[in-house]
C-alpha cells in the first residue's frame, strides 16, 4: 500500500513539475495586489444552494478563532468547509489529554450548530497551522488540474495526516467525484483521485 502510494505521488509531482512554471505565475497572479482573482466568483454547481467555498462569510481564521475560545486548551486535528445543515458550515475536530471535541459553525452567521465532545480514545496528529496557506491557495492549485476544469469545488478540508498538513478539495459533476490532496505547506499535489 505505502509503495503504490509512493509510486502515485511520485507521478504526480512529475506531472505538477512539467507545468510549475504555469502554476507559479497563476498563483502568483491571486497574491498581488489590484489583480482580479478569477475563482472568487466560484460557487458549487448546485445553482440551488449557491455557495462560495472559496471566499465565506467567516473567514478561516475566524472559525480558528471561534474554535479556539470555545476550547482553549485543544488541538486542532483537522478542519473541513462543507455544504449542509442548510448552508456552508465548518466541522473542526480538535482533542486535548482528556477529550475529543467537534465544533460546527455557520459559515455565514458564525451560529455554532454542533458543540460535541467524548472521551479521547487514542493520540491524533496535530495541525500545524502556522505554516500551512490560506483554503483559497490550495483551491487554486487545484483548479490546475486538468480533470476538473470548468467545475467549481464543493468542499475541501485540512487534516494532519503521516507527518503532513493536508489539503482535500472536493468537485463533483453529476455522478463523478474528484478528489485532489495538496501538500497544505508547500502546495505540492499528492494525489488526484476520480471516482465515478
Amino acid at each position: 500500500m505505502l509503495k503504490k502510494l509512493t509510486l502515485t505521488g511520485c507521478t504526480l509531482l512529475l506531472l505538477a513539475g512539467c507545468g510549475a512554471n504555469t502554476s507559479t505565475e497563476n498563483v502568483d497572479s491571486f497574491n498581488q495586489a489590484g489583480t482580479s482573482n478569477p475563482i472568487q466568483n466560484l460557487s458549487t454547481g448546485n445553482q440551488a444552494n449557491n455557495v462560495d467555498i472559496v471566499n465565506p462569510k467567516v473567514s478561516f481564521s475566524e472559525a480558528l478563532k471561534i474554535f479556539n475560545q470555545t476550547y482553549p486548551d485543544a488541538k486542532i486535528e483537522s478542519v473541513d468547509l462543507e455544504t449542509g445543515l442548510g448552508g456552508l458550515y465548518y466541522d473542526i475536530d480538535g482533542f486535548d489529554s482528556r477529550n475529543e471535541y467537534e465544533l460546527k459553525i455557520d459559515a455565514t452567521t458564525k451560529e455554532i450548530y454542533a458543540n460535541e465532545f467524548e472521551r479521547n480514545k487514542n493520540t491524533d496528529e496535530i495541525l500545524d497551522l502556522s505554516s500551512v496557506m490560506d483554503p483559497s491557495e490550495a483551491i487554486a492549485i487545484a483548479l490546475q488540474v486538468p480533470e476538473v476544469q470548468g467545475l467549481a469545488p464543493t468542499s475541501w478540508s485540512l487534516d494532519a495526516d503521516y507527518g503532513m498538513q493536508i489539503y482535500e478539495i472536493e468537485f463533483k459533476q453529476k455522478y463523478t467525484e474528484i478528489d485532489i490532496k495538496i501538500n497544505a505547506v508547500n502546495g505540492d499535489i499528492l494525489e488526484v483521485k476520480i471516482d465515478d
